[in-house]
C-alpha cells in the first residue's frame, strides 16, 4: 500500500501524543492533535483505493468524515454538544455497515449461521443497556440521553455483528483487522458511557483513545487489505 509505513507512524506518533494530552488534561493539545487523526487516515484511505474504487470504499470514507465530526463535538466536552457528537458516530456506524453490505451479500452466510453469530451481540446490547438504564434515568439532568444511548448501542452492536458476516473470514486477513477494530471500537464507546454516566474511570483518556484509535486504524487497513484482495481476484 502506498504510503502505509509514513503514514501510521505519523498517525500513532500524533495518536500518543494526543492520549498523553488526554492524561495531562491539556485541552491545547488536545485540540492540536485529536483532528488530525481522521483525516490521515482518510488521506491513506484515499491514495489507496485506486480510481474507480468500490461502492463499499465511499461509504468508509463516509464513515471516516462523520468520525471526524464526532471527535471534533465531543473535544468541547459540553452536555449540550454530546448528542450532536453521538448522531455523529451513530452516522459513521451507519457508514461502516453499508461499507459492509457488499462482503456479506458475496459472502452467502446461511440463515442459522446469521442467528448465531448474533447472539453475543444481542446479549451484549441488552446487558449493556440494562446495566446503564439506573444511571442515566436516576437523574432528571442524564433521564434525556437514554433513548439516543440505546439506540447508539443497538447501531454499533448491529456494525460489530454486520463487521463478522463479512466474506472474508477464514480467508483473508482483512477480515480479522477490521473484525478486531470493530470490536475495540465497541469496547472505547462502551467506556466512555461508563465513564460518563456511572463513574470516572482511572485513566479513561489512555483506554478509550488507546482502543478508538487503533480500531479505526486497523478498521481502514482491514478493509484497504480487503479491497485489494477482491480487485486482484477480478482481474
Amino acid at each position: 500500500m502506498r504510503l502505509l509505513a509514513p503514514l501510521s507512524l505519523l498517525y500513532f506518533s500524533i495518536l500518543a501524543g494526543e492520549i498523553y494530552a488526554e492524561i495531562m488534561g491539556d485541552l491545547t493539545v488536545i485540540w492540536l492533535t485529536k483532528p488530525l487523526l481522521m483525516p490521515i487516515l482518510l488521506f491513506l484511505f484515499i491514495i489507496n483505493s485506486g480510481k474507480n474504487p468500490r461502492k463499499e470504499s465511499l461509504f468508509f470514507a463516509a464513515a471516516l468524515v462523520f468520525s471526524l465530526a464526532g471527535d471534533v463535538f465531543l473535544m468541547f466536552r459540553k452536555d449540550e454538544l454530546f448528542v450532536f457528537g453521538l448522531a455523529s458516530f451513530l452516522l459513521g456506524h451507519l457508514a461502516y455497515i453499508l461499507s459492509f453490505l457488499g462482503r456479506i451479500k458475496e459472502a452467502q452466510v446461511p440463515l442459522g449461521s446469521r442467528i448465531i453469530f448474533s447472539i453475543p451481540f444481542l446479549v451484549f446490547v441488552g446487558g449493556f443497556l440494562w446495566f446503564l438504564k439506573p444511571y442515566i434515568l436516576g437523574s432528571e439532568e442524564t433521564a434525556p440521553f437514554f433513548p439516543p444511548v440505546a439506540v447508539y448501542a443497538s447501531v454499533i452492536g448491529f456494525m460489530g455483528y454486520m463487521a463478522l458476516l463479512r466474506k472474508e473470514g477464514v480467508y483473508y486477513k482483512g477480515f480479522w483487522a477490521v473484525f478486531g477494530g470493530a470490536l475495540l471500537f465497541i469496547v472505547s464507546d462502551s467506556c466512555i458511557a461508563i465513564n460518563k454516566f456511572v463513574e470516572p474511570i482511572p485513566l479513561s483518556g489512555l483506554i478509550i483513545m488507546s482502543t478508538y484509535g487503533v480500531a479505526q486504524y486497523l478498521m481502514t487497513i482491514g478493509t484497504l487489505k480487503s479491497n485489494k484482495k477482491h480487485h486482484s481476484e477480478s482481474i
